[in-house]
């Protein structure tokens, strides 16, 4: 999962980012409902702007459906399907977007097929543009910091693709029906968790030993846990291991760090940052011969 978050949580990059090129209208009458296959979704079809964009009020849930197949539906440009919701944020308040009741076409399984969620904001020229937010692992929810006053985009959509076996086409994964029904929640909450301190020790390090970075974080991390990567600018001569993605709940987390073998005492900077949010840390880290 966490090839598929490092995509959604860079910016200007992955399905996210890549919504953010089409324009948003206002409210306007919702335009028929797709329905080759697919659960009612009044507001479709608004994957490029067209039509209305769904409403949806700080603390309430909206259902929508995900309806996309291998070729694009009649009124459809792409096979992809993407649904839009627009609220108003208040000075300084941070919002988390979660989705609920998710339909079995968008479950998250092995980086294919999972629901991703997140947040845009709308630009004066009415276009969105990506804003700092730390997404979950597996993309179903994504909380803000502080936001200025405004209005504001949701965004869900499935970013990921299959082969198909029979023929091993990469193309669009088919979600159609019941499958596709989903719920979006918004709510207004505690800013997203940011790294507080990195440090490593033992260092200096003996080439052949273990150091260990130890990241102290703001707040407890999210609840399904977050993307943090360490980092080392040389990893022939310090190299981090272990998993990247850090509990939710966690105030602090540790990641190993393996001393390679030098020909003369080296030294490597180590860096984390919560995937998404907030600064980079840095720390030297020697390695002894």
């Amino acid at each position: 999962m966490s090839r598929r978050f490092a995509r959604l949580s860079t910016a200007a990059a992955g399905t996210l980012a890549g919504l953010a090129l089409v324009a948003v209208p206002a409210h306007a009458v919702p335009s028929p409902a797709v329905t080759l296959a697919c659960a009612p979704d009044p507001y479709e079809i608004d994957d490029a702007g067209t039509g209305a964009v769904a409403p949806i009020q700080v603390g309430g849930t909206v259902h929508r459906a995900i309806c996309q197949g291998r070729d694009p539906l009649p009124g459809k440009s792409e096979p992809r399907d993407v649904d839009w919701f627009d609220f108003t944020a208040v000075e300084g308040q941070s919002y988390t977007v979660e989705a609920t009741d998710v339909g079995a076409g968008l479950v998250d399984n092995a980086d294919r097929g999972g629901l991703s969620v997140g947040f845009e904001q709308i630009n004066p020229d009415g276009t969105p543009s990506g804003i700092i937010q730390s997404t979950a692992p597996d993309g179903d929810r994504s909380t803000t910091l502080p936001l200025h006053a405004g209005r504001y985009l949701v965004v869900a959509a499935t970013g990921d693709q299959q082969v198909y076996p029979e023929d091993n086409v990469l193309a669009t994964k088919t979600v159609q029906g019941s499958d596709g029904v989903y719920g979006i929640k918004l709510t207004a909450t505690a800013p997203a968790p940011v790294l507080k301190s990195l440090k490593v020790s033992p260092n200096p390090v003996k080439a052949g030993d273990r150091a260990t970075a130890t990241l102290v974080f703001t707040a407890p991390l999210l609840a399904g846990g977050s993307y943090v990567p360490v980092v080392s600018s040389d990893g022939f001569v310090a190299a981090p291991g272990g998993t990247q993605v850090a509990p939710g709940g966690a105030t602090s987390w540790t990641v190993p760090i393996d001393a390679r073998s030098v020909s003369k005492d080296t030294t490597v900077t180590i860096s984390a940052q919560v995937s998404g949010v907030g600064p980079t840390l840095t720390t030297p880290l020697t390695v002894r011969k």
